[in-house]
């Protein structure tokens, strides 16, 4: 039985696309995204123990629990991944997402093998994942520590891991590809010269290729130029970030009374009055930001930018008309990929996983045994800008 995923570790969520066999009969091929909590909290063996009492009562995507072998220790660990992993407050963006990445893919595999699958056969695992262009170097790293844990197809035995205290031993790793974030827009959009900027939670990445190769050189991680650096700047108390990360980019530039309302404490016309100019005034201050940052990049010889990312959507018209000012640039949004995978996966016309999704899809169709797709309609997607 063969599984392939395409797995996008995000600070705002984890962005999952598999293919898969379904449990029911016929058992027919499924193909499905999932939104996943990014929230990881290390647990000792007795909180594990103890939190195991509860785990059957809501075996989902919600929260879980995953214990393995470390292969760096040879110690067992324990995690908690969800929902109640996650703490009030800003998020701690500066640790480097490799660090709780392996917690994250095997809980996830758990759950699609025990919940979706419900399959006890070998199965054998194509796993893609996006990694930030400054830790792209451990993706070596991460291919082993996956092999031992999961041991490969020629492999009678592997190490194997608990998901809510259920063994899971039958999956085996067929192939593991690991590539930079926005990997995924290139190979919708390749060609000569092509750069790719994504926007995302906490960082921006800018690749730029030359002919088919990524030019190192070029390529840079923007480190803090994300949604978490513009709410940071509120002067507003913000009590749990990715919940007002999700209703910002639900309200865009409107800034409506009744949205906003959810953010504060009384609901009070003064509070919600006083979180609009907060708003606005942190954008302000965020462009200034942006500006000098964004004017660094070498963009003379490029034929073609690329933007995608939740938080390039949210910004989409103050990038345009920053491009546009520095480089006489005109941003191309990938319009037609987020079109396609729209279509494929029934998303709501306006939701912003469209462009959350955009570079975990494109690099999903380039994955091993994913059939192309052919857009059936000529439909426009909600905030794309071109084709």
């Amino acid at each position: 039985m063969s599984l392939t995923i395409a797995f996008d570790a995000g600070t705002s969520g984890s962005k999952v696309i598999a293919a898969y066999r379904s449990s029911e009969y016929p058992f027919e091929p499924v193909e499905n995204y999932f939104l996943v909590d990014p929230s990881v909290r290390p647990l000792t063996k007795q909180t594990y123990k103890d939190l195991l009492d509860y785990a059957e009562d809501g075996v989902g995507l919600g929260s879980n629990l995953v214990s393995y072998i470390d292969p760096k220790s040879g110690e067992r660990v324990y995690w908690e991944v969800g929902e109640t992993a996650s703490r009030p407050g800003l998020l701690a963006v500066r640790d480097r997402k490799f660090e709780k990445l392996l917690a994250k893919v095997l809980s996830f595999l758990g759950y699609l093998v025990h919940v979706e699958m419900r399959t006890t056969e070998l199965i054998k695992l194509k796993l893609g994942v996006l990694l930030p262009f400054d830790e792209i170097e451990d993706r070596r790293l991460l291919a082993q520590w996956l092999r031992q844990i999961l041991g490969r197809v020629e492999d009678e035995d592997n190490l194997g891991f608990e998901f809510n205290g259920i063994a899971i031993a039958n999956v085996r790793l067929e192939t593991i590809d690991c590539k930079p974030e926005g990997y995924g827009i290139y190979k919708a959009y390749p060609g000569d010269q092509v750069a790719v900027l994504v926007i995302g939670h906490s960082d921006s990445s800018w690749l730029y290729f030359n002919k088919g190769m990524l030019n190192a050189k070029l390529s840079r991680t923007l480190p803090e130029t994300g949604m978490h650096d513009f709410i940071r700047t509120l002067s507003f108390p913000i009590t749990y970030e990715l919940r007002a990360a999700q209703l910002l980019s639900q309200m865009g530039n409107k800034l409506k009374a009744s949205i906003l309302a959810e953010l504060t404490q009384t609901k009070s016309d003064d509070e919600i009055q006083h979180l609009q100019q907060a708003i606005q005034e942190a954008k302000a201050q965020y462009w200034v930001d942006r500006r000098a940052g964004f004017s660094s990049l070498n963009v003379s010889d490029v034929r073609l930018t690329t933007v995608s990312g939740g938080t390039a959507n949210y910004f989409s018209t103050e990038l345009n008309q920053l491009f546009k000012e520095l480089f006489g640039v005109h941003l191309h949004w990938c319009k037609s990929l987020m079109l396609e995978f729209f279509e494929r996966f029934r998303i709501e016309r306006k939701s912003d996983l469209l462009h959350r999704f955009a570079d975990c899809y494109g690099y999903y169709r380039t994955l091993p045994g994913v059939n192309p797709y052919e857009v059936k309609s000529a439909e426009v997607v909600g905030g794309a800008k071109d084709a």
